[in-house]
């Protein structure tokens, strides 16, 4: 992103070590508690201990486990989609996990360059499924340097309520293409224009893999920034944000080193930082950001392509 001046000042160490200890707390999970899940042949999933008995008790008659974890066989590709969101279903009615979105996710090919299926998105994480989101870093230049508009999540979110976030961000869904997503989602989210669209530059991705309540979330981080005019004041239009607010860049990495932000928006903000050139480079932090952009996932998935 040109922005209209050469630098900004890196952060202190103390910030730093915070934004460190924070993402290494958020994204830490054991590989070895995963169990992949094969569909049809493919490794599309991973699910604990958990999910795995689950599914054995809810699904025997498909399901095969040898050393290379659990398999689950149908005549077709519609058909799995239909099953698993007939499991999900099962799973939800039954207390097993909350949250039914009534919106679908893509499930894409280990290659990512077919789409397999869709489903329901709240089953992603107990099947350890591979989804996409794009999220928005917005930028404003006031008279005191560069300051970050941040959302603040609706007290009624079903995830991380009433937590900081990135001045938009959402998941992609069935059918949606990356940039479609991001321009839908800055409408809903945010009441951007399309003049203020026009300026959304894409700056690649981070892969988010950590473990949650009800699963494992894997997810492709698709990172957009935009610098705002400084007329233009971010309006919610669809309920789910509670406020915005325009932050320094230590006000924002203190809300993040203190727990106050949402674990992805915690990533794709300090990406930002670090692309902005706010960390110093022989920082462990930066090496570990460095990582995220060029990391796979469990099963070394490369960046689909979904433009």
């Amino acid at each position: 992103m040109h922005l209209p001046y050469s630098s900004m000042p890196s952060l202190s160490t103390t910030l730093q070590d915070g934004l460190l200890s924070a993402l290494q707390t958020a994204f830490r999970y054991r590989a070895e508690d995963w169990l992949p899940l094969r569909l049809n042949g493919l490794a599309l999933g991973f699910v604990n201990e958990v999910w795995r008995k689950h599914l054995i008790q809810d699904w025997p008659n498909l399901l095969h486990e040898d050393s290379d974890g659990l398999h689950l066989f149908t005549d077709n590709w519609k058909e799995m989609g239909r099953q698993l969101e007939q499991l999900a279903r099962h799973w939800h009615d039954a207390g097993l996990f909350g949250g039914w979105r009534n919106e679908r996710f893509d499930v894409w090919s280990a290659d990512g360059r077919q789409i397999l299926f869709a489903l329901e998105r709240s089953a992603f994480r107990p099947l350890g499924l591979y989804s996409h989101a794009v999220h928005i870093n917005g930028l404003a230049v006031t008279e005191e340097g560069l300051h970050f508009w941040i959302a603040r999540r609706s007290l009624h979110k079903a995830v991380d309520p009433n937590k900081l976030d990135t001045l938009v961000g959402g998941g992609i869904s069935a059918g949606e293409q990356i940039w479609e997503a991001a321009k839908r989602e800055s409408r809903e989210e945010a009441g951007l224009t399309d003049a203020v669209l026009n300026r959304l530059q894409y700056t690649g991705r981070c892969i988010s893999l950590h473990q949650v309540s009800r699963g494992l979330h894997r997810e492709c981080l698709h990172i957009f920034d935009v610098i705002l005019p400084n007329e233009v004041i971010p309006q919610n239009q669809d309920g789910e944000v509670a406020s915005f607010a325009l932050m320094s860049a230590e006000e924002a990495a203190w809300a993040m080193c203190n727990g106050e932000m949402m674990n992805d928006s915690v990533l794709v903000t300090a990406d930002l930082f670090h692309r902005l050139g706010m960390l110093d480079c022989g920082h462990p932090l930066a090496a570990y950001l460095q990582a995220t952009r060029h990391s796979t996932d469990l099963i070394g998935r490369p960046s689909e392509n979904m433009f």
